[in-house]
């Protein structure tokens, strides 16, 4: 994982300017674990996007609503001056799915 990131950082020198993930998961079936799987995934993007985004970078994130939403959200809200989240049209209505931006 460590080794992937060094590879992201010095190919881009540290100066991205947009970051789209996503990452899920494999489903185990409980949706509680994979809800909370999942946005851990999110919130590594999130850290690892302080590293390598430009200072007006744009971070584009899948993460479920569960009960790690608001912990997920804190972060996201530190990190960046504006935070939105917004489903896509695509998934079902009774989707936990939802990106962040």
């Amino acid at each position: 994982k460590k080794k992937n990131k060094n590879e992201v950082i010095r190919y881009f020198n540290s100066s991205i300017d947009v970051i789209l993930s996503d990452m899920a998961a494999d489903t185990t079936g409980n949706k509680s674990l994979d809800s909370i799987r999942t946005n851990l995934l999110c919130a590594e993007v999130i850290n690892f996007s302080k590293e390598v985004l430009k200072p007006k970078g744009v971070l584009v994130s899948k993460l479920f609503m569960g009960e790690d939403f608001l912990e997920i959200k804190k972060l996201a809200k530190s990190t960046f001056r504006n935070v939105n989240f917004f489903n896509l049209v695509s998934c079902r209505i009774e989707s936990k799915e939802t990106y962040l931006h």
